[in-house]
């Protein structure tokens, strides 16, 4: 099965979903015989120092480990680091200043892999200096569970006490509103966003405090198996956030009922497809901002 066009940086197959099958039991297996940290009384779950995720992604990406971690330059880096520059301000006085120094999940060739199992806002600072200070490629990967299977663990056992399966269902469309935080990269060849939709195991422990809607948090989501994935490299792509029977104009209470896009992730979808050039500001619909499609 042939998901991916051939201009896809890596392209998934059959074989590829079963390699990614073998790496998942691999990471559970090394964490399971990882010894106990602090009060960590859940075993190798979310014990390893980065999450299971997380490892299998890169793992996935590449099985080479010595192309994991690398300081941008060229040079192993376990960890991003800050060296002090000197500089002058505007009364020509010398002053301290950060030069950050960043370090790639997975380096191979011409191209930067990075691993982002949340919000893509924290990657923006990175991918900038990137683009902007090297010649590497940089490739997102963003894991989204399409299926999930929920995991409550006894607060006294640290067992499963009961797992049932979500009723909500991941879709690509899921990251709309953080493609707001990577708007200006879209459409430089050097940038490409790929999204695997897994099937995934959400592992829930009771929370220290009573919230108002549960009282459970998230501990962390286990990947079980690869389902498929989505490549977004050019800005035409992005026309996949666009849907169909839009009225002329509309406002962003018509785009979320459209779409399924909810809330302020709609909002800020559709700042970044008028950035996109998709839709443009066309005056107002009573209160709310009206737009049209270019």
């Amino acid at each position: 099965m042939q998901i991916m066009d051939n201009s896809s940086i890596f392209s998934l197959a059959p074989s590829d979903t079963a390699r990614f099958r073998k790496i998942v039991l691999d990471v559970l297996s090394e964490a399971c015989q990882m010894p106990v940290e602090g009060d960590d009384e859940y075993g190798g779950i979310g014990t390893l120092g980065e999450k299971q995720m997380h490892a299998a992604i890169k793992r996935f990406i590449c099985p080479d480990e010595s192309c994991h971690e690398i300081k941008i330059d060229g040079s192993a880096l376990c960890i991003s680091q800050e060296d002090d520059e000197k500089d002058n301000d505007a009364d020509g006085k010398t002053v301290k200043k950060k030069k950050r120094r960043f370090v790639a999940d997975v380096m191979m060739g011409d191209t930067i892999y990075e691993i982002q199992t949340g919000s893509l806002a924290p990657l923006r600072e990175k991918i900038e200096w990137i683009l902007e200070n090297t010649t590497y490629k940089v490739a997102v990967i963003h894991p989204i569970a399409e299926t999930t299977w929920l995991n409550y663990i006894s607060d006294k056992t640290g067992q499963v006490e009961r797992r049932q399966k979500s009723p909500k269902k991941g879709k690509f469309t899921d990251i709309a509103g953080d493609l707001y935080y990577m708007r200006e990269f879209i459409g430089n060849p050097r940038f490409s966003l790929l999204l695997l939709m897994m099937e995934a195991e959400q592992y829930k422990k009771k929370a220290e405090k009573s919230r108002r809607h549960s009282r459970y948090q998230k501990y962390e989501l286990i990947p079980v198996s690869l389902l498929r994935a989505h490549l977004l490299r050019t800005t035409e792509d992005y026309k996949a956030f666009v849907p169909e029977g839009l009225p002329e104009p509309f406002c962003v209470k018509h785009y979320s009922a459209l779409s399924g896009i909810r809330g302020r992730d709609a909002y800020s979808i559709v700042k970044t497809l008028v950035y996109l050039g998709f839709f443009k500001e066309s005056g107002k619909l009573g209160r709310a901002t009206a737009y049209t499609i270019k």
